[in-house]
């Protein structure tokens, strides 16, 4: 008898989903994406925490917006014929890739700290000798920040952009860091804490309801291991540590000069991030030739902060300790993105480089071509690229500035540093206007 009532509730409960994956159907195709995510909470909510797990993975995919073939699951279209649909498929491409890439992302940000702190150090004359990285955070952390974030935008996709994603993860990162001395080496600590859930979801106002949807959420992903169940469904891309190879050549040139200095009286207007500026200092970096490590924005490479490079990237930093060593240290250092993020995060009173100000976000080189597609900013395929300076150019994995006459300037690798390159020897294959650079007319 109880098998019975457990196997008809069972049933029913796999109906009420079936009904309320049609409503959200229904509520997609006459109200759009709002429509669709007011309509996902209303039919799910009520009884969301009740449902088994296996009819709560069963609807998994809905809530979380991560499979680029919901359009074909759930709405029964055999392909993006439709503006709304496909606009929502490719927001929950987005999103989803977002989603499986945090832990990545994550990681990138942990390093950008430390080296914001390290330099923020020297720059004060306190040399650093060695760098502890403690508590670092957990793969149940990255789910519970997906969870709240979702909770937090109502899964709305429109809202649910990828910079806005990674800058929540960014801001809810709490860290502590303290010096001490033995046998006259200095080292720097920094303690990474976890996520508290309770704080952070009080921090954002969330009511009681809202915290047992993003309990229920976690709970979900965690059991079901959605993450890495689902990452295959997405062209999962990670980054060379040591950076892009060379191609055609294109006439590979270096500059002529050794220098530290960044300079901003040639600079158009310093207080306000345009591109004939970012020209001027992506081309110091060039003259001054600027070497490429991995995960650097700009800063002076010390040898607390090598180390610590080569510890967490023993392969694609690791491998080239003794080039970097004797090549890049003491010397300013960015990788491909990074050398676009230090012009944006640059304060011209100081002339120091504060991690992600100006509300530049701390992205990958794929993440900024597909914020700047995401924003609505101007691109294109690079046979239709204008004749403006300071525009981005890419391909899959790498990104450079056009600085004019045919002529980009990137940093390129770990083996050849920033350098000056001719476009059309290179295998680029879009441009880009930067998200958060004015573009100056008259250029």
């Amino acid at each position: 008898m109880d098998d019975r009532h457990s196997g008809g509730r069972t049933a029913a409960q796999a109906v009420r989903a079936a009904k309320a994956a049609a409503n959200i159907a229904r509520a997609a195709a006459v109200s759009g994406l709002p429509g669709a995510a007011a309509a996902t909470a209303k039919e799910t909510l009520p009884f969301l925490v009740k449902l088994s797990l296996g009819i709560i993975i069963t609807i998994f995919v809905l809530l979380m917006m991560v499979i680029s073939a919901i359009p074909n699951i759930f709405f029964g279209f055999g392909g993006t014929k439709t503006a709304e649909i496909a606009t929502m498929n490719n927001q929950a491409k987005a999103l989803g890739s977002t989603y499986i890439n945090l832990e990545d992302a994550r990681s990138t940000q942990v390093d950008a700290i430390v080296t914001a702190i390290v330099s923020e150090y020297e720059s004060r004359g306190i040399t650093i000798n060695k760098i502890k990285v403690a508590n670092r955070l957990s793969r149940d952390d990255i789910i519970w920040i997906i969870a709240t974030n979702s909770v937090a935008n109502e899964q709305n996709l429109s809202v649910m952009t990828p910079d806005k994603i990674i800058s929540f993860c960014s801001s809810h990162l709490s860290y502590t860091s303290s010096l001490f001395s033995e046998d006259e080496v200095i080292t720097l600590v920094i303690r990474f804490n976890p996520i508290d859930p309770d704080a952070l979801m009080s921090d954002l106002g969330f009511t009681k309801q809202a915290k047992v949807w993003a309990g229920a959420l976690q709970e979900t992903l965690e059991k079901s291991d959605a993450l890495s169940k689902y990452g295959p469904a997405y062209e999962d891309y990670h980054p060379s540590y040591d950076g892009d190879s060379p191609g055609g050549g294109g006439n590979i040139q270096h500059g002529s000069s050794f220098d530290n200095t960044i300079d901003i009286t040639l600079f158009v207007n310093p207080h306000t991030k345009n591109n004939r500026d970012l020209v001027s200092y992506v081309t110091q970096a060039y003259e001054n030739n600027w070497g490429y490590v991995w995960g650097t924005y700009g800063n002076i490479l010390s040898e607390a902060l090598l180390e610590y490079k080569i510890e967490q990237y023993p392969d694609g930093v690791g491998d080239h300790a003794d080039f970097i060593e004797e090549n890049w240290l003491g010397r300013r250092t960015a990788d491909c993105v990074g050398l676009i993020k230090g012009y944006a995060w640059l304060d011209p009173s100081s002339l120091k480089i504060k991690y992600g100000t100006n509300e530049m976000p701390d992205t990958t080189a794929n993440g900024m071509f597909q914020l700047a597609k995401n924003s609505d900013y101007d691109y294109g395929s690079i046979a239709t690229m204008p004749e403006i300076p300071g525009l981005a150019l890419w391909k899959d994995g790498h990104i450079g500035v056009y600085i004019g006459n045919g002529y980009a300037i990137e940093a390129m690798g770990t083996r050849y540093g920033v350098v000056k390159t001719e476009v059309s020897k290179r295998n680029w294959t879009h441009w880009c206007k930067l998200p958060h650079i004015t573009y100056l007319e008259d250029t």
